[in-house]
């Protein structure tokens, strides 16, 4: 199975380490951490992952700039993150391409590798029979 590469975009560097100690057991995901929109522009730049979690406010911007910017060129899926539920951001974050829009807890967190498995199967089945989701 090939490996997945997921890019995490999160300011907060104690959520960025519990992003990143769930994924360490994870053999077959490649986990690479940027902590703001340029960086995250950057790296879609060189090579687009499979899936990117993304923070809702960063310290350039807003993640749902990424999302809008990225979802219908680079072909990959997206997890919103954020610290307040927020129904109308979470309306907008759909519509403008989010995968799965999530309000970050310890426990959101450390089950992260169950989330991004379960939101690639379904993002995948949407995009690449997208005949079949209508």
């Amino acid at each position: 199975m090939p490996t997945t590469r997921v890019l995490l975009v999160e300011d907060e560097e104690a959520h960025a380490e519990l992003i990143q100690l769930s994924f360490d057991s994870e053999a077959e995901v490649h986990l690479t951490v940027a902590s703001s929109l340029e960086q995250a522009r950057a790296y879609f730049a060189e090579s687009p992952p499979d899936l990117a979690i993304v923070d809702s406010l960063l310290p350039d911007g807003r993640g749902i700039e990424l999302v809008t910017e990225q979802s219908n060129t680079s072909g990959c899926a997206f997890i919103l993150l954020t610290s307040h539920a927020d129904e109308t951001m979470e309306a907008e974050a759909m519509a403008l391409g989010a995968a799965r829009y999530m309000v970050k807890s310890e426990l959101t967190l450390l089950e992260m590798p169950a989330t991004v498995d379960s939101t690639l199967r379904e993002w995948r089945r949407e995009h690449e029979n997208p005949e079949k989701s209508e």
